[in-house]
């Protein structure tokens, strides 16, 4: 159990260092979507309850607290402020049997390519732990991981907003 959650804190560190890649400098010099916090989230919501239509059994979503923080964005270049911030949620999928794990990822993978959407990577269907990260046309993104759980394997899924202007000033602008 130790090794899998030191992997998957690997994984979500490497996710997490390629999504904030998208917060380059160049994108520091204008202001991003011109969205509002109240559109990131309705947009995240929306993707999340596509990309889970049609999986069986039915998900139960619980929400990981933390994700309903305000989240800055930080430059590749180092730590000047960009004022910028985005918008994610994530859930651990409950209730899941483990043999339908790889119908689920597939399914979800299918729903976020029938939106128009790319899969950047998958991973580890083989083995029955699937992964796959993706991003949308508006550059909002997908990440599903097999993670353990309460001595079970769950998804955690992830999806999040592209950086933005808050309607209001962020802690990251200080």
């Amino acid at each position: 159990m130790a090794r899998r959650l030191r992997v998957f804190a690997a994984l979500t560190a490497l996710a997490m260092i390629g999504w904030l890649s998208g917060c380059t400098k160049d994108s520091t010099m204008n202001d991003g979507p011109n969205i509002s916090e109240a559109q990131a989230l309705a947009r995240v919501e929306e993707l999340t309850r596509l990309v889970l239509a049609g999986v069986k059994p039915t998900p139960g979503l619980d929400l990981i607290p933390t994700s309903l923080a305000d989240h800055p964005c930080i430059p590749n270049e180092g730590n000047i402020p960009t004022g910028k911030i985005y918008i994610i949620r994530k859930y651990y999928l409950t209730g899941i049997p483990n043999e339908r794990l790889v119908e689920a990822a597939r399914k979800i993978q299918v729903n976020w390519e029938g939106l128009g959407h790319k899969i950047t990577n998958e991973h580890a269907f083989d083995t029955g732990e699937p992964r796959l990260s993706g991003r949308s046309s508006d550059d909002f993104r997908l990440a599903l991981n097999t993670v353990e759980r309460e001595s079970t394997l769950q998804f955690l899924l992830s999806v999040s907003s592209p950086c933005f202007r808050p309607d209001k000033p962020s802690p990251s602008s200080s």
